[in-house]
């Protein structure tokens, strides 16, 4: 039943008439309007939620950052919905699981290598390692992009590039503050 219905009910019956002409038009212009916030407030039920969002999905981008300046902007609202919806259940971490997991995430498959002050109680064929070393630690990758000078590059271009400008952003973007993060791709 609309509003219009319901405001006609809470009328006395004796005092006024329902079906009276300027009485109908009052009632139908504030029952519309009823009617119109109600299903706004239906709406916002709906846009509350980050997986059925999609006026308010650009609040939420908003409010979380997004979209993600290491991925850049998503092309649908379903991938853009999901980038949501990640940022807001997504757990940190500082340890090599969580950035294996990440790496694996973003369709890489890295190993981690950690360094340690060289000491008299270290291997024989253990880097020689400074106490800065410490806060290093290294990101082992498969090489995805290499591009190689030719005929068609500027002069200015370098003659080999490479490396994984997602994966890199990513990996610095959650890395502990206090640490440097090292890639070396084979």
């Amino acid at each position: 039943m609309n509003h219009v219905e319901l405001l006609k009910r809470l009328l006395p019956p004796v005092a006024y008439d329902p079906n009276a002409p300027l009485l109908t038009a009052e009632l139908e212009a504030e029952g519309n309007a009823l009617d119109v916030a109600q299903i706004a407030a239906e709406l916002i039920l709906t846009e509350a939620d980050p997986r059925t969002t999609s006026f308010l999905l650009p609040d939420w981008e908003r409010v979380l950052g997004l979209p993600d300046p290491c991925a850049g902007q998503l092309p649908t609202v379903d991938l853009r919905r999901a980038a949501v919806v990640s940022k807001i259940t997504q757990r940190g971490g500082q340890s090599r699981p969580f950035f294996i997991a990440l790496a694996a995430k973003l369709g890489f498959i890295i190993t981690i290598t950690e360094f340690s002050q060289y000491s008299v109680m270290s291997p024989v064929n253990a880097p020689l390692c400074g106490w800065p070393w410490c806060f290093t630690w290294q990101v082992n990758a498969q090489l995805n992009t290499v591009r190689h000078f030719s005929v068609i590059s500027g002069v200015n271009e370098p003659l080999s590039t490479w490396g994984n400008a997602l994966l890199e952003c990513a990996l610095g973007h959650f890395k502990p503050a206090h640490t440097v993060v090292q890639f070396a791709y084979n």
